[in-house]
């Protein structure tokens, strides 16, 4: 499908035309960022952009009422190189908690279909903002490689349910990478050694491990297992042990590549009914 890729308007400084409202999320188009994203209450919406790391956005780009169809935004931005900022977004709208809307404009609010997760790759350490996530754009362009999917019968699995993080952060593990995807696919054989022929992660999706607030004999717990996830698009930045930009996901891509290869189906723990979000009193960021 050809699609037009001629600027049509200039906003604060950039060239810009109505995006793609097929393309949900931040997706590099050729000479920029096609940007979607739906609000079926926002009166306006603003794309926020910020110098990788930066607490304030350097740059607001404000969407035209005729860049909106529906409850869909969307816009793309041309000349912007996706190594060199962070997303969010910004919305207006009404503040009603009785009927669940919260808007807010000085919020800055993480987009849905982000594909990766800022501010989260150390595991345990909060962030200086509470509940402020920013996005960053990547390319899907991992090469999958020629292999075939086990197959297996459902009632021929031997599953084992395990934490990615729990399964190897111990010492005793023996793997390089301790607690990431790259330390379990180091165990891969000694999964086939158990017979295993089946796992299941639990939740892999970018999570706030911050978010409770328990304490025990005087030590604060973590939100351990996952099930608080922030964005069910983007891998678990804290389990990877490569931060670089563009990387995020290309861990837990090899994982499964090399699973299945080896004979292993993979199984994604997911819970939709409840994320990190709060009630009306927050948190809350998308």
């Amino acid at each position: 499908m050809l699609r037009d890729l001629t600027p049509t308007d200039n906003i604060n400084g950039f060239n810009v035309r109505p995006g793609h409202y097929d393309m949900d999320g931040a997706n590099p188009v050729r000479g920029g960022v096609c940007f979607t994203v739906t609000s079926v209450y926002a009166t306006s919406c603003t794309l926020l952009l910020f110098k990788p790391g930066a607490r304030r956005p350097k740059v607001q780009i404000p969407f035209p009422d005729s860049y909106k169809i529906g409850s869909k935004y969307s816009m793309i931005v041309f000349g912007l190189e996706v190594e060199k900022f962070e997303y969010a977004y910004s919305f207006d709208g009404p503040n009603d908690p009785k009927r669940g809307l919260l808007f807010d404009k000085r919020m800055y609010i993480l987009d849905p279909f982000a594909k990766a997760v800022t501010g989260q790759s150390s595991w345990g350490k909060p962030q200086l903002d509470q509940c402020v996530y920013k996005a960053r754009v990547v390319f899907n362009d991992y090469d999958w490689g020629n292999f075939k999917t086990p197959s297996i019968p459902l009632e021929e699995l031997i599953i084992y349910e395990l934490h990615v993080r729990g399964f190897t952060q111990d010492e005793s593990s023996g793997v390089k990478n301790r607690g990431t995807f790259a330390g379990l696919r180091e165990k891969i054989p000694y999964l086939k050694e158990l017979g295993v022929n089946a796992v299941e992660l639990m939740p892999i999706f970018e999570f706030d491990e911050n978010g409770a607030y328990r304490y025990y004999e005087g030590e604060k717990l973590y939100d351990y297992w996952g099930y608080n996830t922030v964005c069910f698009f983007a891998p678990n930045t804290s389990y990877e042990s490569d931060h670089r930009h563009h990387r995020e996901g290309t861990e837990l891509k090899q994982l499964i590549r090399d699973l299945k290869t080896n004979g292993i189906e993979v199984i994604l723990d997911v819970v939709f009914n409840h994320t990190a979000e709060g009630n009306e009193k927050g948190p809350f960021f998308s």
